[in-house]
């Protein structure tokens, strides 16, 4: 079974096809099974990379801290040890905010990015998803790469304003706007069309 080892952690990852590589991200406690629609389109161009993060599926131990701080570094730890210097990287909800603070922290190792159903707005956490984001958006003018934003047009938990938000403050953004927060699963074919174009 394809693991690694980074610190303090047992990291389960599955990868198909070849080329540029596309690291995905999931959101929620979810795992990598939710980006099963993307594998077949995305890896007949692409080099998909799909990870369950600390504490979530395949991945080991369970019980572990959990912080946007640690699945940051945990995401770079991921690419040190699979050696890639830079990916084109991607995720929905937690995922896209992970994805956001690579782009402000990390910006060296992304070729691009895809932000799916985030915000740059700060994400104090609620119960069961006690994990808490900074205000990122006046930072995301700095970026240099392209950016694919897409946000649920029926998202009621990041409602369109905010793809829109990062969408103008990424200098080099798409928007794309379809489904709701999970449209990578709910509106596969529209997400996978708006990821390879």
């Amino acid at each position: 079974m394809p693991f690694v080892e980074i610190p303090d952690m047992r990291f389960y990852y599955e990868e198909a096809g070849q080329g540029i590589p596309i690291i995905l991200a999931h959101g929620g406690w979810s795992d990598i099974s939710a980006f099963e629609p993307q594998v077949g389109p995305i890896s007949e161009r692409y080099r998909l990379i799909r990870y369950d993060r600390r504490g979530c599926g395949r991945s080991e131990p369970k019980d572990v801290p959990q912080a946007a701080d640690l699945w940051v570094e945990d995401h770079r730890h991921l690419m040190e040890v699979i050696s890639l210097e830079s990916a084109i990287v991607g995720g929905v909800s937690f995922g896209g905010m992970i994805t956001i603070e690579l782009l402000v922290k990390h910006p060296q190792i992304l070729k691009g990015a895809i932000i799916v159903s985030a915000t740059a707005n700060g994400y104090q956490g609620e119960p069961g998803y006690d994990v808490s984001f900074p205000r990122r958006l006046e930072e995301l003018e700095q970026v240099q790469v392209p950016a694919l934003v897409v946000q649920g047009a029926s998202d009621d938990i990041f409602p369109v304003s905010h793809g829109e938000s990062i969408a103008k403050a990424i200098p080099n953004a798409e928007l794309v706007v379809e489904g709701g927060h999970s449209i990578n699963e709910e509106a596969p074919e529209a997400f996978n069309n708006a990821v390879l174009d």
